[in-house]
């Protein structure tokens, strides 16, 4: 359960504008409306239009012409997306400030999302926001510059560069639509892995260090928690908690938490059926978020990936770790990140990209091979995932999640998640702990190699 200290009210976010919403319509007919851009539900953020949403189609999509009107859909859901052909579709997903934000337009989260139409499964690719990058017309700075600088298409030109991949559409969802909608669909479901503690949690917008910059203290117990809309947001915007959660590279990961958690929440059925709830996340939504995804796209995407088992989804983050592709580095820029190899040299980032969907181990900068791995705790002992997890980091294993498993085990087991894949490397592991071993086509979290769940064996 999360709790507070010291806190300082934050000003409240800009109320978005009203949409009018005209009479209501059958049951039946506000469902289908619903479902023509559900897509955002796959992708993370939960976007839904209800009836008579042409007003915030024209909102939200940045495209005009041809398919800008609901009643064009009907009949087209054979439209063609970008990619499509080739095998692969990737989405920007862009989170930031909004109005009364310091630097409202940087973008705080970036992610790729990339849907592979041949195997039918899907990828997260977050990068970070320090990441020191060339931006066309501006010279190098931090990432999440490019937003600020030229919008969702500079910010796509610019990720789409670094990674060598197209980026055919883009999505940006700014602060107070991100809190709105959550409160919306009545919080969320998180599984915290780490309880941390972060004592400077901006109260508001820090322009600057000193007496006019307030703090406020935000903590969270490991654990499944519920959260509302700010609290969601305080868990996925903190940067400077203890316990390991100090680092952006923690935060992508618990943005991803959140962000699966949305989808969940939003594809429970009830929220599907209350046309209620439909028209509030539209009124937000059509003041607060923007996408190049025409209607009829968006309703062919949900077409296509509504079948798709997102609980399989592939995360990975870009990072420094001691397995990771990225180095630290302070210059006239700050705090920022480059490629191991050097300022401007993006091949092991590409090589990740391009092989997110390839269950052998991803290159490292040096050739070596990483193999990701989860730990969980099935105990009944506190920590122990934790301490464990570190003893795999210092052994070059990439550690993805640390968290609690669902139930509890009495005993330990080690899952190889690629099918026989990396059925040597989980038995190591299975022998250094005195667990068991299997192999099973996929671990229903975070796409990683190995899954190593600790038992009360495991803690005696």
């Amino acid at each position: 359960m999360f709790t507070y200290r010291n806190k300082v009210q934050p000003v409240p976010p800009a109320m978005p504008r009203e949409i009018k919403i005209g009479p209501p319509s059958n049951r039946k007919r506000i469902i289908k409306w619903v479902l023509l851009v559900i897509f955002l539900i796959i992708v993370g953020v939960g976007v839904w239009v209800g009836y008579s949403a042409n007003r915030a189609i024209k909102n939200i999509t940045s495209n005009s012409g041809s398919g800008s009107s609901l009643f064009s859909l009907f009949g087209n859901s054979n439209t063609s997306l970008k990619g499509q052909s080739d095998g692969r579709t990737n989405i920007l997903l862009l989170g930031y400030g909004g109005p009364g934000h310091d630097g409202p337009n940087l973008s705080d989260t970036m992610q790729v999302l990339s849907i592979n139409w041949k195997t039918n499964q899907m990828a997260m690719l977050s990068v970070p926001r320090d990441l020191e990058v060339n931006i066309p017309g501006y010279g190098y700075h931090k990432i999440n510059e490019a937003n600020s600088d030229g919008g969702g298409q500079l910010a796509s030109q610019v990720v789409s560069q670094i990674l060598d991949i197209p980026i055919q559409y883009y999505t940006s969802l700014n602060f107070a639509g991100f809190n709105d909608i959550v409160n919306t669909i009545g919080g969320v479901d998180v599984n915290v892995p780490n309880t941390f503690t972060d004592d400077q949690y901006p109260a508001g917008e820090c322009l600057t260090s000193g007496p006019g910059c307030a703090y406020i203290t935000v903590h969270f117990n490991a654990g499944l928690q519920h959260m509302n809309g700010t609290t969601a947001l305080e868990f996925v915007r903190s940067r400077h908690g203890n316990n390991g959660e100090g680092s952006d590279f923690a935060r992508s990961r618990r943005q991803q938490l959140v962000m699966e958690a949305v989808k969940q929440k939003i594809m429970q059925l009830n929220v599907l059926a209350n046309p209620v709830k439909i028209t509030s996340l539209l009124n937000t939504l059509g003041s607060n978020l923007k996408t190049t995804l025409s209607v009829n796209e968006s309703y062919a995407l949900w077409t296509e990936v509504k079948g798709i088992d997102t609980s399989t989804m592939i995360t990975k983050v870009l990072d420094n770790s001691a397995n990771g592709v990225l180095i630290s580095q302070t210059n006239t820029l700050g705090d920022v990140l480059i490629p191991q190899k050097g300022l401007g040299v993006y091949t092991d980032l590409q090589t990740i990209a391009a092989n997110i969907f390839n269950p052998t181990p991803t290159p490292t900068s040096s050739g070596s091979g990483i193999v990701t791995v989860e730990v969980l705790n099935g105990s009944h002992t506190a920590g122990i995932a934790t301490t464990y997890s570190k003893e795999l980091q210092s052994e070059g294993y990439q550690i993805m999640t640390v968290g609690n498993s669902a139930k509890y085990y009495t005993q330990s087991i080690v899952y190889d998640c690629g099918n026989g894949q990396y059925a040597a490397t989980a038995q190591e592991i299975a022998n250094d702990i005195k667990a068991t071993s299997q192999s099973k086509t996929s671990c229903s979290t975070s796409g990683v190699d190995i899954q190593v769940i600790l038992g009360d064996d495991y803690a005696k």
